[in-house]
């Protein structure tokens, strides 16, 4: 007869111990916003154009949340945000630089005889791990640094949809790759559908602040 082996025991001590260290860690990241930086920041936006509104704080736990949010409801140009997404000031304000700065005239050059009315965001605030995982690193989307662009709405009604575009010859593919390019001279990180399976469908954008200004673009 086989003999039976004993399943060792877990030292709750020691994985508690681990899992306060990894939640405190990820607690370290979070930003605390400076009262004049966001003033600023906010002045920034009216004088751009966009449409936004006070949130109040979030507090989600010791790690995530936002001190001071905004409920981002429209972009330059009075293109919508669908739907209304609550960020830090300073990701909504480089996602209206990167509209008005790369996304509007490469949509100009690509296609002349359409205009931005809506922009689909497929997450923005969220208190979670990086690609949903369950351990391991905090997500940038849990501090509001971070938004996810699904893709566009256009005048004529049609849509613009984010997808794996690196062999796409079109003036469509043309164009995503453009604004992916361009979105690394406003964020700190782009992951695109090229980056890994947990981006097939948008682009990831977020301002995560790191050493040097280094930047991570996919």
């Amino acid at each position: 007869m086989e003999e039976k082996k004993e399943t060792p025991a877990v030292d709750v001590k020691t994985e508690a111990g681990r899992k306060a260290a990894e939640e405190a860690e990820k607690a370290s990241e979070r930003p605390h916003e400076d009262a004049g930086e966001e003033a600023a920041c906010r002045k920034a936006l009216t004088e751009i154009g966009v449409g936004f509104e006070e949130a109040p704080a979030v507090e989600d736990g010791k790690a995530c949340g936002i001190d001071k949010p905004v409920l981002l409801k429209q972009l330059p140009g009075g293109i919508e945000v669908e739907p209304q997404a609550t960020v830090r000031c300073e990701a909504a304000l480089q996602l209206a630089r990167w509209l008005e700065g790369s996304v509007k005239p490469s949509l100009q050059a690509a296609m002349p005889q359409e205009t931005i009315t809506g922009l689909s965001q497929a997450s923005a605030y969220v208190c979670r791990n990086r690609n949903g995982a369950t351990e391991g690193r905090i997500s940038e989307h849990a501090f509001g640094n971070a938004i996810d662009i699904a893709g566009f709405t256009f005048k004529s009604g049609k849509t613009f949809t984010i997808r794996p575009a690196d062999k796409d010859s079109t003036l469509e593919g043309a164009f995503q790759r453009a604004i992916t390019e361009a979105a690394c001279l406003y964020f700190t990180t782009v992951l695109d559908p090229g980056s890994d399976a947990a981006h097939q469908n948008h682009l990831h954008l977020d301002v995560k602040e790191r050493r040097g200004g280094y930047r991570y673009c996919w």
